[in-house]
């Protein structure tokens, strides 16, 4: 057994001695939590040694390394599934060790929590065992293995240095948050809140910036259409992020009525963990059509035994534990209340995650089960994300206009904007579903008429107007919970907009040049054009080749900046594009060079208009959120 093995060992005999140990002394539990967070802290330390002196003699780091710069040797840790568990071990063991440093006291209700979540991170321990990075390459002769496969040219992004970090911290924080949420629902004490709230917004706000910085990276990726394309592990992370979302609004409810949502908001809480665990079942079970499946192993049979245990034993508390009764029906004179707003608002939010959760699970279903390799094909999940998203941004508005209005003004503000939604969704605008696809065309003409982007300006407009309202208005309009709430919500509507304009509304042309047409803009639509001012060719270490082609861009005519962009291939890797971003305020431009046409020489364009909305509503809405978890940073006392 090697050296890193040896400390993913030790670190998994600490975890297990700290939890036998509790009982007896917790100082020993401590010191044995130490003693596993240093081993596994050691393990991945070691691992980043590897991957920076290029050890090629570790199988691991023979296929991710090479000659790269250092910081993608040490971003190449997490490139394949078995640094990713050890990742998300070590990190397991850190927010635990958090936990207990947060909560010094020996109570017993946060000696359950460290029980539950300490046992998770024994789980991902004896996976990273299982599935170990210090195996050592096949075949490695006694002088070593030479030199490594190297990334792949996608991962070459600062975006890979971030994203997948961030994907796996969010997990941790989610496990705390599920552990706390499973003590409550077995012994229904109180303060459970006190640690659920903070470590859901912590993993929220993770996870968010691991969304965001996804988007980012994929919107630069030829290949990953942009910025969404409803990939398996996007559509996964999306449908924990809108439980999550939906389980801190249950949270914030419970912490001021402990009669309300006091079986919602465990549940939710349990189920983002369980929901993580099943991102990580189909990503190494392989799911048709995902570029984030990792392969290679039986792992995903103790993810799934592990996703099914946790589901049985939720179910099994919430149906041996008796509500609490909260005095509170829904009727027709309460239907303009707060908390029939909260009810609707986390049940749409849950009907949104459902419509990639069984998009997920439909295709899982027919290729592992059946034989049949069926695609849901984006349009499917656009069609029926419309409605819901529609109707959540009304509320919105509503939500945050009660109490600041008269009911009766309200309820006439909200129809009168969901009127005008409604006529707006003919006007012959934009459709937010491809026309020529097969989905749009057998679509039935209401489907075909309503899912327009039209339909969007005037809820999204009233709900903007909710907002400012409330801000203006509020007693205490530059307040921390104001104030974050605000982003949070006006982040929410800028995402909706910005997604849907720059995908209704972008424009894609393919412009041809030949050698001698150097110089000569070419037009890309009725107000941009570009032209190609030079063409280079290197060979490269592989024996491949690199064509660069240097751009100018004009606007309306008049010079508009300038770029490049390039393609390159070898025997390894086939084809791959460099694509160009040409930024600008209103709309971006987007350009990769076609392979197979070379001479003359092809380039795709598209123009994204209005997707900087959407970049600025993600800063917004993780902004705000770090203003309710960080107030001391950013409010004076």
């Amino acid at each position: 057994m090697n050296t890193g093995n040896i400390l993913l060992l030790i670190g998994l005999i600490a975890s297990i001695a700290s939890i036998l140990l509790y009982r007896l002394n917790r100082k020993h539990f401590i010191y044995g939590l130490y003693m596993a967070f240093l081993s596994i802290s050691s393990a991945v330390l070691l691992l980043v040694y590897y991957f920076i002196s290029n050890e090629f003699r570790i199988n691991y780091v023979y296929i991710y390394s090479g000659n790269l710069p250092v910081a993608y040797r040490i971003a190449a840790m997490w490139a394949g599934k078995e640094g990713m568990h050890l990742l998300l071990a070590w990190a397991t063991i850190m927010c635990v060790l958090l936990f207990c440093m947060k909560n010094q006291e020996n109570n017993g209700f946060a000696r359950k929590i460290s029980y539950i979540a300490l046992g998770i991170g024994i789980l991902f321990l004896y996976i990273t065992l299982l599935d170990s990075p210090f195996r050592p390459t096949p075949g490695a002769s006694e002088a070593g293995v030479l030199s490594g496969q190297g990334l792949s040219p996608k991962l070459i992004s600062f975006w890979f240095l971030v994203h997948p970090p961030l994907v796996v911290m969010a997990y941790a924080a989610g496990i705390i948050l599920f552990a706390s949420a499973i003590t409550y629902l077995y012994s229904g004490e109180k303060e459970w809140v006190g640690n659920a709230r903070p470590w859901g917004r912590a993993s929220w706000l993770l996870l968010s910036l691991a969304m965001a910085t996804g988007g980012a990276w994929a919107y630069e990726i030829v290949g990953w259409e942009g910025f969404w394309k409803w990939d398996p592990a996007q559509s996964g992370a999306l449908m924990i992020w809108l439980v999550l979302t939906a389980a801190l609004h249950a949270i914030t409810r419970h912490h001021r009525n402990f009669r309300e949502y006091d079986t919602t908001a465990p549940l939710l809480s349990a189920s983002v963990f369980i929901l993580s665990l099943y991102v990580m079942f189909f990503s190494r079970k392989g799911v048709r059509g995902s570029d984030h499946n990792f392969l290679g192993s039986n792992i995903w049979t103790i993810l799934f035994a592990a996703m099914l245990v946790t589901s049985i034993l939720t179910l099994y508390l919430l149906m041996r534990r008796k509500p609490e009764e909260s005095g509170w029906k829904m009727t027709l004179k309460n239907l303009h209340s707060v908390r029939t707003s909260f009810h609707a608002a986390i049940l749409l939010l849950c009907m949104l995650a459902f419509v990639p959760f069984w998009g997920i699970t439909h295709e899982l279903i027919s290729e592992k089960v059946f034989g049949d390799q069926i695609l849901i094909p984006k349009e499917v999940y656009n069609f029926w994300s419309f409605f819901i998203i529609l109707v959540l941004i009304a509320l919105t508005g509503y939500c945050l206009l009660q109490g600041a209005v008269k009911p009766k003004v309200l309820k006439f503000i909200t129809l009168l904007a969901v009127f005008i939604g409604a006529v707006a969704s003919f006007y012959p605008g934009a459709p937010l579903l491809d026309t020529a696809s097969e989905f749009y065309q057998q679509s039935m003409f209401p489907g075909q008429s309503i899912v327009s982007v039209m339909s969007y300006i005037p809820i999204s407009l009233f709900a903007a107007g909710g907002i400012f309202f409330k801000f203006i208005h509020g007693k205490h309009r530059f307040s921390r919970s104001n104030t974050g709430i605000g982003l949070i919500h006006t982040g929410f509507i800028f995402i909706v907009v910005g997604a849907i304009s720059s995908a209704s509304f972008s424009t894609e042309s393919t412009v041809d040049y030949t050698p001698q047409e150097l110089n000569n803009p070419e037009g890309i639509d009725a107000v941009w054009s570009a032209a190609i001012t030079d063409i280079s060719t290197a060979v490269k270490d592989d024996n491949g080749s690199e064509q660069v082609l240097d751009l100018n861009f004009y606007k309306n005519g008049n010079p508009h900046g300038s770029g490049t962009v390039s393609i390159s291939k070898s025997d390894r890797i086939g084809y791959y594009h460099k694509i160009l971003v040409h930024r600008t305020l209103f709309a971006d431009i987007l350009v990769h060079y076609a392979e197979d046409a070379l001479n003359p020489i092809r380039l795709y364009t598209k123009v994204m208009p209005l997707v900087n909305v959407l970049w600025a509503g993600s800063i917004l809405m993780i902004f705000g959120l770090a203003i309710l978890i960080w107030p001391k940073f950013f409010f004076k006392k």
